[in-house]
């Protein structure tokens, strides 16, 4: 892996300072106080966690700055609408995933029972010389994977058999 452009760099120790500068004025202002939110406990980590990433202690830590985007979730707080909106959003993904998954086991349930019926016509067909000029149709259903994606470009993409 190449080292990050000079400018990249000092973007990033700039905004560093920004969360350290921030986090020092909490502590000024909060004092006892700054423990009792979760918020600033995330921040308190993702400060510290970055700071020893920076030295060189531990290099896997440097994933740890993606942790700064889950502090835009903060300002998510503020407005009411668009937190619930995204909750909503939230609930639907998981219902999403779940009907994907859904589709996969039905479809893939199918391919293996194609592998097993179809695939011996198909390889007469072929040897009998049915498809000249396609490469694809001979092995279309030689395997599971190759019948999931017959059935895929088939039935979700809408292409032709041929």
């Amino acid at each position: 892996s190449s080292a990050p452009p000079v400018w990249a760099s000092i973007l990033i120790d700039v905004c560093y300072l920004c969360f350290v500068v921030e986090l020092g004025l909490r502590i000024i202002v909060e004092q006892r106080m700054l423990l009792k939110s979760r918020w600033n406990i995330l921040d308190i980590s993702i400060v510290v966690w970055l700071g020893i990433s920076g030295l060189g202690i531990v290099r896997v830590v440097r994933l740890g700055r993606l942790l700064r985007l889950v502090r835009v979730l903060k300002l998510f707080s503020i407005f009411k609408e668009l937190r619930r909106l995204i909750q909503m959003m939230g609930s639907c993904f998981k219902t999403l995933f779940w009907s994907l998954f859904l589709l996969l086991l039905v479809m893939t349930t199918w391919a293996v029972i194609a592998v097993e019926l179809i695939n011996p016509k198909v390889q007469e067909l072929a040897a009998a010389g049915y498809w000249e000029g396609c490469d694809r149709c001979r092995r279309s259903f030689s395997s599971t994977f190759d019948a999931n994606l017959t059935f895929f470009q088939t039935v979700v993409a809408g292409d032709s058999w041929g």
